[in-house]
């Protein structure tokens, strides 16, 4: 048997529990800025929920529909600020198995939400992830645009001096990650994503695990040296119950790959 075959790890065998720990070495700080307020979120496609936020917690309320399975809830919350004005809010459903992180666009009184939530069927859980978007206080005038920007990129991201990971953006749908040093050290995938731009450089990075329910939301920074900063959530076997964990980056980027679409 190759060394490679023995090294060999399946993505599947890599849970929270051996994940996690130490992923979360260069997290941001939370920070206080929503506590106080109420953020009034107006969506397309179903009826404005308002969430009123105190230290640690957050309350939200909305109109019952056969779509919205927890009108009226509570549930603790953290907050980190990616750029000025610029907030990312994390909040866990336990009850629900689901989490959901927010980014409010306070300047531009918008909001963009990844909601995961983990499925249980009869033997098996699965990882379902949506992104939509809202205005603040009322209905959004500027989207939350799909973006190719990040398609060639290769950046190496480290989340520690445990957690040390290669990716390459395929795809504007696709992105290829290899680990280098941690729990998923000589493992990789291919796996899809969704890229939304946020600002100038700065984008809504998130991506499902095909080999195991897990979903990742980041929001990626390029103005400068690479930068990440966002939440990983998995699915806990034996505790029975979603997990998740706020997590931040520094990246390089080795290099770029332009591509001549003329010649496809």
């Amino acid at each position: 048997m190759s060394q490679i075959a023995e090294n060999y790890k399946r993505v599947d065998t890599v849970t929270p529990d051996k994940l996690f720990p130490g992923h979360d070495a260069l997290r941001p700080d939370a920070v206080q800025t929503l506590v106080g307020s109420t953020q009034t979120l107006h969506f397309a496609d179903r009826p404005p929920v308002s969430y009123s936020f105190a230290e640690k917690t957050v309350r939200w309320t909305s109109t019952p529909t056969e779509n919205i399975a927890y009108p009226i809830g509570e549930a603790e919350y953290e907050a980190i600020e990616v750029q000025n004005g610029l907030l990312a809010a994390t909040i866990n459903h336990p009850q629900s198995n689901s989490n959901d992180l927010i980014i409010f666009d306070l300047p531009r009184k918008r909001a963009l939400v990844v909601h995961t939530v983990m499925v249980g069927g009869s033997s098996t859980i699965a990882e379902r992830s949506v992104i939509s978007e809202a205005g603040i206080g009322g209905e959004i005038e500027q989207s939350f645009e799909r973006t190719t920007e990040l398609v060639g990129k290769r950046i190496h991201w480290s989340y520690g001096p445990t957690h040390f990971f290669e990716h390459i953006y395929i795809e504007p749908e696709l992105y290829c990650w290899h680990g280098i040093t941690g729990p998923e050290a000589g493992m990789g995938a291919v796996e899809p994503t969704s890229v939304r731009k946020i600002a100038e450089k700065l984008y809504l990075f998130s991506w499902s695990d095909r080999g195991t329910p897990f979903n990742g939301a980041l929001v990626i920074d390029l103005n400068a040296k690479p930068r990440s900063a966002g939440r990983l959530v998995g699915w806990d076997p034996e505790k029975r119950t979603i997990s998740q964990i706020i997590v931040g980056a520094t990246g390089r980027l080795v290099n770029e790959t332009q591509y001549d679409h003329s010649l496809i």
